[in-house]
């Protein structure tokens, strides 16, 4: 049977490029920039304006380059042209801005230190940890709008804005939401910025004439410095291309099609030769899963975008640090984060690899991972040795914020961490965003902060940050641009795929930022929601001049069915109601033919491992599923265990098997020694004691403990009344087992409680007992069937009587039961005789086939291997 499928489209790496389809990227904006620099010019020249003394602001940072060139090629200014600059650009040129320890910063980590400062003076310190987040974001929302308003304005403006956005918060039940608005207007309107500059009286000495590019989304400062240098400013429109884009449609079944897909019509773009191709960053996941596919076929790439500095691995090396100082005040506990934070440092792989794996190992004890965890003890840092626990204990002491920087370099430092950080590019921008570069900026804030308050202050700055790649010569000339779709404006992209275009998405109107009501948001100057709305309209149109367009959504979330962008679909009414059909677009990626390769359960055979040693679980797995016991008990494979995880009810089982063997056994110590006993309730108390797990997560099993120590020991009275006694706890034993034909093969095992029958005919008479915790009617569904209970008959084998009796004790709270298993003996033969067979079938080169079902299956480690959700059956 053969099936198609579909396979990525590769035809811009095969070589087979074609002529681009439409009008090539360098042209088709020409006569738009031709238009803008012909307003710029007449606007000079109106002013007699120098064009070495004047400025031509652009609306993003991205057009400088673009601008630049096209500027060079007009023709209209002679031997000098304008400056071209943005906001921030300028600025920066004219003077470099320190804000001062109240002023906004719009740094997250900064603004956070800050707004703590104006919440203790708003009386509202104790408030802090649940307010700064909030007072930041705010203070953010209203300080872009007050930097717009002329600072000799900023007086005027913040009585009107009091009056009449914050005007009835008296009162108001969300008193705290009242008190960060009210904060946050008075610490926006008593910053200053680094664009206060630009309204300088002295800057018109040096400015002849103003153009400002509108761009596509609102611009408040651009837009006041336009009106405050009205004498010798002008506004330029961007003059719309008037072209015929060819617009193909996709409608892709899910996220994963959708991303395939994309990077499918990127690729058949470039083989197209319509370079640079945007590729719209809608929705970040998508674009960074299309973005790895390029990648992966040899795409030049850049984006504009870029991701959240705590993604990436520096930031991991570096919080690590912060993680595994609580190590010593959790114990073991955060040995995961111990762990993790060792790899980042420059102790030997080898030395971390082999403390992971004893701290990983089945039922060690504490005293075990103690003496694994004291073989790294020591870091070498320049021929000096230096403790791990000193180390992390002096980054656990509460201190000012400049104090914790220089700390924290001085740890890195010396774990080898900063070399790593500093010749990493993304490792210099985590320094930079915690201020490990610049110390000087916190220098101001000297409250005392412990250790969590400062870790969570690291995390926000490198969640508030975000890590662009650096440029090179390469990105330059990069076949796909990465970048927010506001920012295809004005820039001489030959084709463009925007992935993502679902009602979720790209709504007709994004949600306009914070909790101010439409009168609030008038008065303070915030865009209204019909404003996002025009302004994402104007966006979606921009695209639509692109000559080549890919537009891609997917028509389900999981189980939620998706419909179009509202734009689009606005967009496509339009087209039909001008008599226009928009096809749906071919998918680019190829079809092949594929034989069908049905995934078949495995079918291994020993080879040459034998069987050399059994125990009851092992041969448990050979019995419930041949596969599993290959897997697990041939080739010795095992699950990692959680380092931290919590306590659960098997962990609580082993802590009880262990708390009634001691018991047991100092309690029949004491009876043959002749010495006073100790009540039972007393003793229990006492082996529980002793034993009890540290550890917050036992505290539920502890509340019930009394009810589970009286339950037992009713049982235990009862049990003893019929003359049955303690023999012994714990009891290992190993048999050696061979029949006619088969290879001898080892039982190991360890009985939990073998008692005696201490009188009557059959004195002597051994009981064999098993703790469970599980329910009784789980330990009756055991024993149902003789034949398939293998853990009492193995444990019978083991002991090696003539007559034995056998049984499941469960503990509970509420009662104290045993389960007895009738047929013990005949259960003992018939495994015994099962072991032989099965062994001299293992070692004959049978098969050991995956046949587990049902719970044996849900809880499996080697389902991973077998891979049964895979099969084709």
């Amino acid at each position: 049977m053969a099936v198609i499928v579909k396979t990525q489209f590769t035809e811009a790496l095969t070589g087979g490029a074609q002529p681009a389809l439409g009008m090539p990227a360098t042209a088709w904006h020409a006569p738009a920039w031709q238009a803008l620099w012909a307003q710029v010019a007449a606007h000079l020249q109106a002013m007699q304006a120098h064009p070495a003394r004047s400025v031509v602001l652009l609306p993003f940072f991205q057009l400088q380059a673009v601008a630049r060139a096209s500027i060079g090629q007009s023709g209209l200014f002679g031997g000098f042209l304008p400056r071209l600059e943005t906001t921030k650009s300028w600025s920066q040129r004219i003077s470099h801005h320190v804000p001062s320890e109240l002023d906004i910063s719009f740094d997250a980590g900064l603004d956070s230190l800050r707004a703590s400062t104006w919440l203790q003076r708003a009386g509202l310190g104790a408030k802090q940890g649940i307010l700064s987040g909030a007072l930041v974001d705010t203070a953010h929302q209203l300080g872009a709008v007050v930097a717009a308003v002329p600072p000799a304005q900023r007086t005027d403006w913040a009585v009107q804005a009091r009056q009449q956005a914050l005007q009835g918060l008296d009162g108001n039940p969300l008193v705290y939401e009242a008190a960060v608005a009210r904060i946050a207007l008075e610490w926006a309107v008593a910053s200053r910025y680094a664009s206060d500059v630009l309204f300088e009286p002295g800057l018109r000495s040096s400015l002849d004439a103003l153009v400002v590019v509108q761009g596509l989304q609102a611009n408040p400062l651009a837009a006041a410095l336009a009106a405050h240098w009205s004498a010798v400013s002008c506004t330029a429109q961007w003059q719309p291309v008037n072209g015929k884009p060819e617009i193909a449609l996709h409608t892709a079944h899910n996220a994963h099609d959708e991303a395939d897909r994309a990077a499918a019509c990127v690729l058949r773009r470039i083989a197209q030769g319509a370079v640079p191709v945007a590729l719209a960053a809608v929705d970040r996941v998508s674009a960074r899963r299309i973005s790895a596919t390029l990648q992966l076929h040899g795409a030049l790439l850049r984006d504009e975008t870029g991701w959240k500095l705590s993604t990436t691995r520096a930031a991991a090396s570096l919080m690590a640090l912060l993680r595994a100082a609580r190590w010593k005040a959790q114990g073991e506990g955060a040995d995961d984060a111990l762990l993790d934070w060792l790899k980042h440092t420059s102790v030997p792989a080898a030395q971390v690899h082999a403390l992971e794996n004893a701290l990983r190992k089945p039922n060690s004890t504490p005293a075990q991972k103690h003496i694994a965890r004291e073989a790294i003890k020591f870091i070498v840092s320049e021929d000096t040795a230096v403790s791990i626990d000193e180390l992390l204990t002096g980054l656990r002491a509460s201190r000012p914020m400049a104090p914790w920087l220089a700390s924290l370099e001085q740890a890195l430092r010396t774990t080898g961490q900063w070399g790593a950080l500093v010749a990493d590019s993304a490792g210099r921008e985590c320094l930079q965003a915690v201020h490990l570069m610049q110390p000087e900026l916190v220098q101001a804030h000297t409250a005392h902060v412990p250790l969590a308050e400062f870790s969570a202050w690291a995390t926000d700055c490198l969640e508030s940050a975000s890590f662009k790649p650096a440029v090179d010569a390469a990105a330059d000339a990069a076949q796909v641009v990465v970048l927010p779709l506001a920012q295809v404006l004005a820039r001489p992209f030959a084709s463009i795929v925007i992935a993502g275009a679902d009602e979720q998405r790209l709504p007709a109107s994004p949600e306009p930022q914070g909790a101010w009501s439409s009168a609030q948001r008038a008065a303070l100057r915030l865009p209204s929601r019909e404003t996002l709305g025009a302004e994402q309209q104007a966006v979606w149109q921009c695209a639509m001049q692109v000559p080549l367009v890919d537009i891609l959504w997917r028509s389900t979330e999981g189980e939620q069915a998706l419909l179009p962008s509202p734009l689009l679909q606005r967009w496509r009414l339009g087209q039909a109601a001008q008599g226009h059909n928009v096809p749906q677009g071919i998918d680019p990626r190829d079809d092949a033919l594929q034989s069908a390769r049905p995934t078949l359960p495995p079918q291994p055979t020993a080879g040459t491992l034998k069987v050399g040693k059994l125990s009851a679980s092992s041969y448990g797995d050979l019995r419930t599923c041949p596969y599993r016991f290959f897997a697990l008990r041939l080739l010795g494979l095992q699950d990692a265990p959680e380092l931290d995880a919590e306590v659960s009810k098997r962990d609580f089982g082993s802590w009880l098997h262990s708390v009634l063997s001691d018991f047991h056994t100092r309690r029949k110590a004491a009876l043959e020694s002749g010495q006073p006993a100790t009540p039972d309730r007393d003793l229990l108390d006492q082996c529980a004691t002793e034993q009890k797990i540290a550890d917050s997560g036992f505290i539920p099993f502890t509340a019930a403990w009394p009810q589970v120590r009286e339950s037992y020991l009713l049982w235990l009275a009862q049990h003893e009344a019929e003359s049955w006694q303690f023999d012994q706890a714990e009891l290992e034993r190993t048999l050696e087992h061979a029949s006619e034909g088969a290879q001898r093969v080892t039982l190991i095992g360890r009985l939990d409680r073998v008692d005696r029958l201490s009188r009557g005919p059959m004195a002597g008479t051994a009981y064999v007992l098993d703790y469970k915790t599980e329910s009784t009617q789980a330990s009756k569904e055991r024993v149902k069937n003789p034949l398939e209970d293998t853990q009492l008959a193995f444990y019978a084998a083991l002991l090696g009587e003539d007559d034995i009796h056998a049984a499941y004790v469960n503990v509970a709270e509420r009662e104290c039961k045993i389960t007895p298993q009738p047929d013990i003996m005949a259960a003992r033969d018939a495994v015994l005789q099962g072991i032989s067979i099965d062994v001299q079938r293992i070692h004959a080169g049978h098969t050991l086939p995956a046949l587990g079902e049902g719970k044996t299956c849900d809880f499996c480690a080697a389902r991973g291997l077998c891979r049964k959700d895979m099969w084709t059956l």
